[in-house]
């Protein structure tokens, strides 16, 4: 019997999940194919770049442990299931002496972590790589696994087969390339790098561009800088803490505070002062304190429409799903109403997440933007007696609700409007950060480490042509209070869009006819590659899927929705799903080939 081969580019989370359900599978399979497992990516297996173990522990997750996971369950039914621990079940076999290899740190980690805590990314990072070695000793005995520490700079067809070629950064001599030949490639790219260059009016040397917070040049930023910071979002919050709590400030109790977990800010004199601003000038609202792994929500109107809306498919969002999620919505607001004795209050209106700011000077601004987040946290810190934070809990659980109604043109050009303001909305409820991270916003901002700018943030030269400029920083809302500012940071963390990635794989996909922009894509969206619902195929320059080449993840998001969240145990993770439907495709694809 002669042996296939498999490439998995990508070995963060949705590659070691694809090598969990390529292990079940083959472990099923009778006959059972003799395979190769190529897994390519330029960081450690499991937990890749975004997980990778030397972050600074001070960067949390905004994802509680218990709906973290890499494993499939009972609730996908799959016919060959594989299993195992979801984070806070590894956190806690950790914590009792049940897992060997751990690092010191971990253990004690992992012991102090509840199924509801906001651990470190560098702790999921290390379950991650746990989980790749447990897959890894699950595969059979006739798999084989090839790690590649490489780059995967380009994809050509070659006699029925893919031809990839890869850039080793620590081989000798330094960025050595070497080819590989195999006979199917599952693309699990997350987060791509992004071009770092300084863009915009008045860009220049030593601004920061956009990417992930732990690979920004945040080093650079000297004491006292005064910076201007583009997005209020998770890269924003990680950003503080790196001027901060990682350059010797502390974050302490405050002294006769009104609300649990109130916090006052001690600098250690290493930081900047931030000037922040953003599209609406607010940051991302504060996950309630639940006290216990977040209640699974209930969407009972947009539930039992489901089936007949599916058959009505394309839909006007804006008249078709959003008054079910209302309702929805409303309907926990009413109840937590009635759990708690309380009055009925207004309705439920989405208008209400994030209400334009009504001041107009710069210390006005300040002063509102800062009032605003400390009415969200103590909303927050009351849990499930807030009825506001119920019934967000709610509406932002509806995202991955709508997948099958939105995904691959279920949506009409019309209704696209209103299902981008409502993604950008239960975002805003609910990829935030936890409460802990906003009471140190707000302790740095009575610090006077922080300063809100309000929402449409620009930035200009301002001074004679002959001298350096200074740079001005302003909100929309009172160009006239700018403040000048010594760097910019762009701490958004947009999805990736092909069209404006600098990647070479990306390029060669499309330069060769293996990839093309999805044609249906909404006017001003981002580009996404065109992949096939059932499968997850590459869509060739011709309009045919792509034989044995496959890509989940957010490289397709404007065609299959809401690709960013990682598997959720107990939940038919959608996710996991279209995982499992590429590897199986994979594997006829090698069957195809005589590869059985």
């Amino acid at each position: 019997m002669s042996t296939a081969a498999v490439a998995i580019v990508g070995a963060g989370v949705r590659g070691t999940a694809a090598l969990g359900r390529l292990a079940a599978q083959l472990r099923a399979a009778e006959p059972r194919t003799r395979v190769d497992i190529h897994v390519i990516d330029p960081h450690p297996a499991g937990s890749g770049a975004i997980w990778r173990a030397e972050q600074p522990r001070s960067l949390v997750m905004n994802t509680v442990p218990a709906q973290s996971t890499v494993f499939d369950d009972a609730s996908l039914g799959f016919a060959a299931p594989l299993g195992g621990p979801s984070f806070a079940e590894w956190c806690a076999r950790l914590a009792a002496g049940e897992l060997d290899g751990a690092a010191p740190w971990e253990a004690e980690a992992a012991a102090a972590t509840l199924p509801w805590s906001s651990p470190s990314r560098a702790l999921y990072g290390a379950y991650l790589r746990w989980a790749f070695r447990e897959i890894r000793a699950a595969l059979p005995d006739t798999a084989r696994i090839i790690e590649h520490r490489a780059t995967a700079r380009g994809i050509a067809r070659a006699d029925g087969a893919f031809r990839i070629t890869l850039t080793c950064e620590t081989s000798e001599p330094a960025g050595a390339t070497s080819e590989l030949t195999v006979d199917a490639v599952l693309l699990a790219l997350g987060w791509l790098p992004r071009d770092a260059a300084p863009t915009g009016p008045g860009a220049r040397h030593g601004d920061i561009g956009p990417a992930q917070p732990i690979d920004q040049r945040h080093a650079e930023i000297a004491p006292g800088e005064r910076v201007a910071v583009r997005g209020m979002g998770m890269g924003f919050t990680d950003l503080l803490a790196l001027v901060t709590e990682e350059r010797g400030g502390r974050y302490v109790p405050r002294t006769n505070a009104s609300r649990p977990g109130e916090l006052d800010y001690l600098p250690s004199g290493a930081e900047p002062t931030l000037f922040a601003g953003s599209r609406s000038g607010l940051p991302f609202l504060a996950k309630p304190d639940f006290g216990a792994v977040p209640p699974r929500a209930r969407l009972d109107a947009l539930s039992a429409a489901l089936p007949a809306l599916r058959e009505r498919r394309p839909l006007d969002f804006g008249s078709d799903v959003l008054p079910l999620i209302i309702a929805d919505a409303d309907a926990e607001l009413r109840r937590a109403e009635r759990e708690l004795g309380l009055p009925h209050g207004p309705r439920f209106d989405a208008a209400r997440i994030a209400p334009p700011l009504t001041a107009t000077s710069g210390a006005t601004i300040d002063a509102e933007v800062s009032g605003r987040i400390t009415g969200d946290v103590r909303a927050a810190a009351l849990g499930s007696a807030s009825p506001w934070k119920r019934a967000l809990h709610v509406f932002q659980a509806a995202r991955a609700a709508v997948i099958p109604l939105t995904d691959f043109g279920g949506t009409s050009p019309a209704g696209v409007p209103a299902l981008r303001r409502f993604m950008s909305l239960a975002n805003l409820a609910g990829s935030g950060p936890p409460r802990f991270r906003v009471e140190q916003l707000l302790a740095a901002h009575r610090a006077g480490v922080v300063r809100f700018l309000g929402p449409g943030l620009t930035v200009r030269a301002s001074g004679p042509a002959d001298t350096a400029p200074v740079r001005l920083a302003a909100g929309s809302r009172a160009p006239h209070d700018a403040v000048p500012v010594d760097r910019v940071v762009d701490a958004r963390l947009d999805l990736p869009d092909p069209a404006r990635l600098d990647d070479p794989l990306l390029e060669s996909l499309l330069d060769r006819g293996l990839a093309r922009p999805w044609p249906g894509a909404p006017a001003g969206a981002c580009t996404t590659l065109e992949i096939t619902a059932a499968t997850s195929a590459l869509v060739g320059a011709a309009g045919q899927p792509i034989p044995g080449l496959h890509s989940v993840g957010p490289l397709h998001e404007e065609q299959r929705r809401f690709t960013i969240i990682a598997p959720i145990p107990n939940a038919g993770s959608t996710v996991l799903r279209e995982i499992d439907a590429a590897i199986t495709a994979i594997r006829t694809h090698l069957t195809e080939r005589s590869f059985a």
